[in-house]
């Protein structure tokens, strides 16, 4: 069967997002990208920063005869593939490569090697031979996707003097302050542009404000915070993003509100939930490492 090229158009949204939802089906966890992460970006990454349609124009999808996608390359700082096999063919995987090095991978004027990396699932060995053929090296560390299977009840335990909220109870500007506090970056542009563009996570096709929690503190302030986004076909949900006020870590509040969406899932018959990131913190409350990815970085040939 033929598989051809051809450039993303936003009506895409939703059929990258089933494929995304297909891949986990297929192979029973995430490879590379999650809803969430597809959702995330465009909802508030690209669009805070005013760069929505040129990301966009950077994506490239692989479809068949058919219509049926088999492949979509696109970028987050790194190059992703999205692929719904882990042994795809090696036509399609060269035309990968041809494509994130025209459009997606950068060389900065001078620099003998790219400024950014190709993500690629461990296991991969036909995409990791490639990658050797084509000038690629396999840089340090990994990035890892962690799960934690719902098989029990979670209990939540808050400090006096904090109440967990849903989306619909915070409005969408504490709910940005919480943010910007969480990552650090208050006085900045991007948190001009946050106070903004927060709300419009809440337009993602599987947003659902009964899953975006928020820790208050008696000031009213959003002090942690989490957002699950649910993959109803899998059973199985991702949490993105997560974070808890500098001055606030330590007290059980990012455990705590996270445990609360568990039991929430839970209650919608979910049986694992998903976080990108090997962080101690998430370790401590129970998850476990389940998919890695290397960077791998391509010098001039």
């Amino acid at each position: 069967m033929t598989i051809s090229l051809r450039k993303y158009e936003p009506d895409d949204l939703y059929k990258v997002r089933d494929f995304i939802i297909r891949t986990q089906s297929l192979l029973g966890h995430p490879n590379s990208w999650g809803i969430d992460r597809w959702e995330f970006v465009p909802f508030f990454q690209e669009t805070r920063s005013g760069t929505l349609e040129q990301w966009q124009s950077r994506i490239g999808i692989w479809e068949d005869e058919n219509g049926d996608i088999a492949a979509v390359a696109c970028d987050d700082g790194d190059v992703y593939f999205l692929l719904d096999s882990l042994e795809p063919g090696e036509q399609l995987v060269q035309e990968l490569f041809e494509y994130a090095e025209e459009k997606l991978l950068i060389f900065e004027p001078g620099q003998l090697c790219t400024r950014n990396a190709l993500a690629i699932t461990a296991g991969m060995k036909g995409i990791d031979r490639i990658a050797e053929s084509r000038g690629y090296t396999r840089g340090p560390g990994e990035d890892t996707i962690m799960s934690l299977t719902l098989d029990r009840d979670f209990q939540v335990f808050l400090p006096q003097g904090y109440v967990i909220k849903t989306g619909e109870e915070v409005d969408s500007r504490t709910k940005a302050l919480g943010h910007i506090m969480a990552f650090d970056y208050a006085g900045t542009s991007d948190a001009d542009k946050t106070l903004l563009h927060y709300g419009n996570i809440a337009k993602a096709p599987d947003y659902r404000a009964g899953l975006e929690l928020s820790v208050l503190n008696t000031a009213g302030e959003v002090v942690s915070f989490c957002s699950l986004w649910w993959d109803e076909a899998n059973k199985v949900a991702t949490l993105e993003p997560v974070g808890t006020h500098k001055a606030y870590r330590r007290k059980g509040l990012g455990k705590a509100v996270i445990y609360e969406g568990l039991n929430r899932l839970k209650t919608l018959g979910a049986v694992k939930v998903y976080v990108g990131s090997g962080q101690t913190f998430y370790r401590k409350i129970g998850f476990e490492p389940e998919v890695s990815m290397y960077r791998w970085i391509q010098s001039k040939r």
